[in-house]
């Protein structure tokens, strides 16, 4: 079966019932005519993020920054404060990928003024920019391989999903579906950014090699505690988990073929504090020392090529904006995804479940 890439008018989504509010850095409420209010991922991220970004961008403007702590809620959020016609967030920082294209669609973050876009586009390049943003906080799904416990580790993606050629025991993901996919349409021999994937073929690759996976995680301390107790032998898993693994001194191989997930700045709609909310968009994206910062402190990519050559070696190595990575990652068809999740996902779920 074909799908072709569409844009969506709209996502559903569950409203739970959380407060506007959140918490702020300072613990005051948002507001102010020279205030700028992020909403962010809590502990070591804000705090890295306040460090490297905000409390410089306060020094270099003298608005004051203010970080609600927001993890894994931001869409909700969000739209419960477009519904009620009271935004208190002006910038949500580096969303999943899946959820900002979602928000984007839904109305929940802004699309770039031409200018903006333009000037951003100039310091990142177009790879690292969307119509509503710039990546931040980027991470890879890589291979990782015990080479003790194999003949061979896979290097590739084909590689990766071809048991016969390549045997052990694998682990793959259980739930992060538009990275998957990506990955197995990239490993079926499909260019993932078509705009007519065959999503039979993709999902054939799942269905060859999902009787050699003995582990479907489903989260970033599973993925490395299965290599540890030799449940898996090869996997598919996040780059930073991979390093631990490496610096654990476990007989571990890390191979870079796999798929680039981003996170994503964006300005939310009906932002209070709209020219702030640009202005630290292009300070951000300016500000190479800040990003190196917060890539050295979190072990995620940035996208200003110049803060990773500031990098020691040793960090920009293990980092999916690293060149020599990038290159090697495919991307995410997030407009492709989300216009056709659902067939998508029951699919893919369906051979986790074994059905």
């Amino acid at each position: 079966m074909k799908l072709r890439r569409i844009r969506t008018a709209g996502a559903a989504v569950a409203i739970t019932a959380l407060a506007l509010a959140g918490c702020t850095s300072g613990g005051q409420s948002p507001g102010g005519d020279d205030t700028l209010v992020i909403a962010s991922w809590g502990g070591a991220f804000t705090a890295a993020t306040l460090e490297n970004l905000a409390r410089p961008f306060e020094e270099a403007t003298g608005i004051k920054v203010q970080i609600v702590d927001a993890p894994n809620t931001q869409l909700t959020q969000m739209q419960q404060m477009v519904d009620a016609g009271a935004v208190q967030w002006d910038i949500l920082d580096s969303l999943g990928a899946a959820d900002a294209y979602s928000m984007y669609e839904m109305g929940l973050v802004q699309k770039l003024s031409p200018e903006l876009h333009r000037s951003l586009t100039d310091v990142l390049t177009p790879q690292k920019m969307s119509e509503f943003g710039f990546t931040f906080a980027n991470l890879g799904y890589v291979i990782v391989c015990n080479t003790e416990a194999v003949a061979a580790c896979p290097t590739t993606l084909k590689e990766f999903y071809d048991p016969v050629a390549f045997p052990g025991k694998r682990e793959l993901p259980g739930e992060s579906y538009s990275q998957h996919i990506a990955a197995l349409v990239a490993a079926s021999g499909q260019d993932t950014m078509s705009d007519n994937i065959d999503l039979d073929a993709a999902i054939a690759v799942l269905e060859r090699v999902a009787p050699s996976v003995t582990v479907w995680w489903t989260s970033g301390d599973q993925q490395e505690q299965v290599i540890r107790q030799g449940e898996a032998e090869i996997g598919l898993i996040y780059s930073g988990r991979a390093y631990h693994l490496v610096d654990e001194g476990l007989p571990v191989e890390v191979h870079w073929s796999g798929v680039y997930d981003p996170g994503f700045t964006a300005i939310a709609t009906n932002a209070p504090h709209q020219e702030a909310a640009e202005r630290f968009m292009q300070f951000t994206a300016e500000n190479t020392k800040g990003q190196a910062g917060f890539a050295e402190a979190m072990s995620y990519g940035v996208p200003n090529a110049a803060a990773l050559e500031m990098l020691p070696s040793q960090v920009a190595e293990r980092l999916a904006d690293d060149p020599a990575n990038f290159e090697k990652l495919v991307q995410q068809n997030f407009p492709w995804y989300l216009a056709n999740k659902d067939e998508i996902d029951q699919r893919i779920r369906a051979v986790v479940s074994g059905r």
